[in-house]
């Protein structure tokens, strides 16, 4: 593939998906979202590759900035304290172990809006795990054609496209509805279909975020069959981070998302007891530990995140050697978790699949 010097020359590759700062809406950043989660997995490297050298973030770190950037609009009238006012916690981890193994195939990320829920779960992800939002329930029409949710999540289209099929609308048909029968209703009927739908499906893995969960279900014990982890986060340090970050951008108006949200603006100021109890519930359950958002956990996570973007620098350049080094060094690392060695390995053993079977193609172009 051609080399490329500037991000104009990558966002104009069509084999590519690259999220830039500039883009304005929900469509459009789902647009390219869902065209990077469907590429073959040489030009998901190439895109993190470039959308890290000339962004400074990987392809799924720039959708969840610019998707809070899009969402955190709706706070921009709110003045805020200091931040020193907002006493976090850390946080709770429920089932973890079962979850990574597999024996688990269901996990809810609960938490603030703003509070690192979406970057909880990439820590999770995988090729065999479907990530679902559940602020992407509603208005799905306005922001996905029904092709482009098979692309996104195989739960999210056959939701949709069978029982929540009435809940397949766009602002317009919202107006004609009332709360009750729309925002009430669409939350607990699609986790009640998740969990049946993640009961059949025993050889996927299915992350669930969003305040949504402790909103309308008010038991927590609902979910102790299933993995919950917790963001510790608290809602004012949240909100200031998110507000600051958006001070040091552009702070263009966004008006979809007011739209989207607009009925709903009072759930983002959470009652803190629905969360408590959560978060009460699971602690004094056997299999829940805790960790710092800022402990050695963090550490790693951003340590993994550096090998995986040095697995890509090498894929692009064919370096085989560098590959073997990088998994070489995690065979030996104790210090990693088990769960974020086989990571790095993994990555190490496709990415060089991927240059060999590239190498024995091209041998056999030349050949013929």
């Amino acid at each position: 593939m051609e080399k490329y010097t500037d991000i104009s020359q990558a966002k104009n590759d069509a084999s590519l998906a690259i999220i830039s700062e500039d883009i304005s809406s929900f469509k459009e950043l789902n647009r390219i979202y869902i065209r990077y989660k469907a590429l073959p997995k040489r030009f998901k490297r190439y895109s993190d590759y470039y959308s890290n050298m000339f962004l400074g973030r990987s392809v799924a770190d720039m959708y969840v900035l610019v998707k809070e950037r899009l969402k955190d609009d709706i706070f921009e009238d709110i003045e805020l304290p200091s931040e020193k006012y907002a006493v976090s916690e850390p946080d709770l981890y429920y089932k973890e172990d079962s979850f990574n193994s597999g024996d688990t195939n269901i996990c809810f990320i609960l938490g603030h809006s703003g509070s690192g829920k979406s970057i909880m779960a990439r820590t999770l992800e995988g090729d065999d795990i479907d990530h679902i939002e559940l602020d992407d329930l509603l208005l799905v029409k306005d922001h996905f054609s029904m092709f482009e949710l098979k692309e996104y999540s195989d739960l999210f289209y056959s939701y949709f496209n069978g029982i929540g099929a009435k809940y397949y609308i766009g602002i317009k048909e919202r107006d004609d509805l009332s709360k009750e029968e729309y925002e009430d209703k669409i939350f607990i009927e699609f986790v009640d279909y998740a969990l049946d739908y993640a009961a059949k499906h025993k050889d996927k893995k299915f992350i669930i975020d969003g305040i949504w969960i402790y909103l309308y279900f008010d038991d927590p014990s609902c979910f102790k069959d299933y993995a919950v982890f917790i963001k510790g986060t608290s809602f004012l340090k949240s909100k200031i981070r998110a507000t600051k970050r958006e001070l040091q951008r552009d702070k263009e108006t966004i008006k979809e998302r007011k739209q989207m949200f607009g009925r709903e603006t009072r759930n983002y100021f959470l009652d803190e007891d629905k969360i408590d109890r959560y978060r009460d519930y699971f602690a004094s359950l056997p299999e829940t530990v805790y960790r710092k958002e800022d402990s050695e956990a963090q550490k790693e996570e951003e340590y993994v995140v550096d090998q995986l973007k040095r697995i890509n620098e090498c894929f692009v350049n064919e370096d085989e050697e560098g590959i073997d080094e990088i998994m070489k060094k995690a065979e030996a690392d104790t210090s990693l978790s088990k769960w974020n060695r086989l990571r790095i390995i993994g990555e190490c053993k496709t990415a060089l699949l991927d240059i060999r079977l590239r190498t024995n193609l091209n041998m056999r172009k030349d050949n013929s």
